[in-house]
């Protein structure tokens, strides 16, 4: 087995392009101060979306690439997000995976404000959530909401002449709501709005939607199942989640990179997946998953799986006393070799403690000369294993031990049989 196998380029299923729009928001000194989240296909530039279902899809790929692939801190940095979301986020049928602290939740025009809707805002709104309410034109239905938004976002172009007695009627109904305008094309109607007292302004003559794109390495729809599975259900253990979840790379990957944002506050601390999986919490997790599931960033490569969780396993147990420390460092080694990323690239969005990063950056410490040898295994250089500190045997031995375990584990896992 040697590592040229295992950076070789993977199953088309295995990695893929995840791409996000971003449009920056502006103050009335023209300061950027937030971004708007797009959806945006592979290929394609256009977010024009079919209704219903494609709509959930596509909101939920915005979703789990902001905070799973790209990491809040590289899309936005501090900055607030503001994301639209379709009626099933707001009423409580599709989950709502990311934490209050730097996202706006856009209610988009289409959407009927009705007794269920509110009631969802007024449930969000109570979990710390901030509120927008996208294109207001002065529609009946809506002005409800306004009550309930901290942000009132009207579309200069799409009210035409009724755009100043729109925007009387956002104050009279959202007084506490910051006002937004949206299609600022030139500096004449930036200062035409500002005499108008808006405090936010978005649109092309400030700065037009940058796309962002990087490879994800997808996680495998049927683990996804069974751990929604395990975590609807009373009886699973944590001991059972961290198997599901360890049992593919792309959803520690995941973990590892929504535990280890600002947001969590955890950064720099985390030394394993179950202490991850801990602090995200099983309805967090949960939320991730079927998230995953509805926005189609699933598949099955189980040759790509399976050499990563070798490489983990390995290190673990050529290192018994920092087991931990050892096959976090073996797994991000192996999640960035499949995905050709720069490791020291994935340490920064993953948030692991100072003893992960040393080990798979430096090679220091017992977990680092356990990967550095499981690396010179890989390729075939037993001069290599020996300079890390290793008796080839022992690493051999190790090696396979961890093989077996990771087509046992998959077995298990995706009923391979």
């Amino acid at each position: 087995m040697t590592g040229r196998e295992l950076t070789s380029a993977p199953a088309p299923a295995s990695v893929a392009p995840v791409r996000v729009g971003r449009q920056g928001i502006y103050d009335r000194d023209r300061r950027l101060v937030a971004y708007e989240l797009l959806f945006r296909a592979h290929g394609r530039t256009s977010a024009e979306l079919a209704e219903g279902a494609e709509q959930d899809h596509a909101t939920s790929q915005v979703i789990s690439a902001t905070f799973g692939d790209f990491g809040v801190e590289q899309i936005a940095g501090d900055r607030l997000l503001f994301i639209n979301l379709t009626r099933g986020f707001f009423t409580g049928e599709l989950p709502m995976p990311c934490s209050p602290s730097q996202v706006v939740l856009e209610l988009l025009e289409d959407i009927q404000v009705d007794d269920e809707v509110i009631e969802g805002l007024s449930h969000l709104r109570a979990l710390g959530y901030r509120i927008a309410v996208d294109d207001f034109a002065g529609e009946a239905h809506r002005l409800p909401a306004l009550a309930l938004a901290d942000y009132v976002k009207i579309d200069v172009e799409a009210t035409g002449d009724a755009f100043e007695d729109v925007l009387a009627l956002a104050r009279e109904h959202g007084p506490g709501a910051v006002l937004v305008v949206e299609r600022i094309e030139d500096d004449a109607l930036f200062d035409r709005c500002l005499e108008l007292g808006f405090d936010l302004f978005q649109g092309y003559g400030l700065q037009r939607p940058v796309t962002l794109e990087a490879v994800s390495l997808t996680p495998s729809q049927i683990i996804c199942l069974r751990l929604v599975r395990a975590l609807t259900g009373a009886e699973a253990s944590i001991g059972e989640i961290e198997e599901l979840v360890a049992s593919d790379p792309a959803l520690s990957l995941r973990v590892f990179k929504t535990v280890g944002s600002a947001a969590y506050g955890a950064r720099n601390e985390i030394t394993s997946l179950r202490q991850a999986i801990v602090l995200l919490g099983r309805r967090q997790l949960c939320s991730w998953v079927v998230l995953m599931l509805l926005g189609g960033v699933t598949s099955v490569d189980t040759e790509s799986l399976m050499l990563v969780l070798a490489r983990a396993s390995a290190c673990a147990r050529l290192v018994p006393g920092d087991s931990d420390v050892a096959y976090t460092a073996g797994l991000l080694s192996g999640v960035a070799s499949v995905m050709g990323l720069p490791e020291d690239e994935l340490v920064e969005t993953t948030g692991v403690a100072l003893s992960v990063r040393a080990a798979l950056l430096d090679h220091r410490g017992a977990a680092g000369h356990a990967l550095e040898a499981v690396l010179a295994y890989e390729d075939d250089d037993s001069a290599g294993v020996v300079v890390a500190g290793h008796a080839v045997y022992d690493v051999s031995r190790a090696y396979l031990a961890a093989l077996s375990g990771a087509m046992t584990t998959l077995d298990a896992v995706t009923d391979r049989r």
